[in-house]
């Protein structure tokens, strides 16, 4: 596997910190993660900055296909889900930018994503403040 890719052991760990389920569940999903999908897209050979765990949710690889193909009403859903982050100037900014945006898991819990391991409730983090 390319240097370009999150490693395979950080992909393994977003499936088990996102309960091994596609958090995508697009039309045609599998159900089952089997690797994981950038919110903010690195594009072509982009920055491996977004390969940043907090960046990456667990998906099938069927999801994963079709959001790089998703039309515009797709992508607008999958943002008010925190499952694509629209880029910002900089991948630094959009990095940033994945960071504040919760991810909304299937039974409607949104958390933030703070390593590939690790995730906080919204509702934790705004009583940690």
């Amino acid at each position: 596997m390319s240097a370009a890719h999150p490693p395979v052991d950080v992909k393994r760990a977003v499936i088990r910190r996102d309960g091994g389920f596609c958090l995508l569940a697009l039309h045609r999903c599998q159900g089952e993660a089997t690797t994981t999908d950038h919110r903010a897209n690195r594009g072509m050979g982009g920055s491996r900055l977004l390969n940043d765990p907090v960046n990456l949710i667990a998906a099938c690889g069927i999801c994963n296909g079709d959001k790089a193909d998703a039309t515009s009403l797709v992508l607008l859903e999958l943002e008010e889900r925190g499952l694509w982050v629209r880029p910002a100037a900089t991948h630094e900014k959009t990095l940033v930018r994945a960071r504040e945006t919760p991810v909304e898991a299937l039974d409607g819990t949104r958390w933030f994503l703070l390593s590939a391991t690790e995730r906080i409730t919204v509702a934790e983090a705004m009583g940690a403040r």
